[in-house]
């Protein structure tokens, strides 16, 4: 548990410090890509349920 909470302050300092650069926000193209790839998954599992 000691290492799991000095990786936590790690990954803290590194993320307050002035120099860290944050990702990019998601677009409006990277949700659609998100909601299709759910959709698509979520179509193949139903219709494998009628496979069996």
């Amino acid at each position: 548990m000691d290492e799991v909470n000095r990786e936590i302050e790690a990954k803290v300092s590194e993320m307050e410090s002035p120099s860290y650069e944050f990702p990019k926000r998601f677009s409006r193209k990277d949700y659609i890509i998100a909601a299709a790839v759910v959709g698509v998954s979520l179509a193949l599992v139903i219709a494998g349920g009628f496979l069996g």
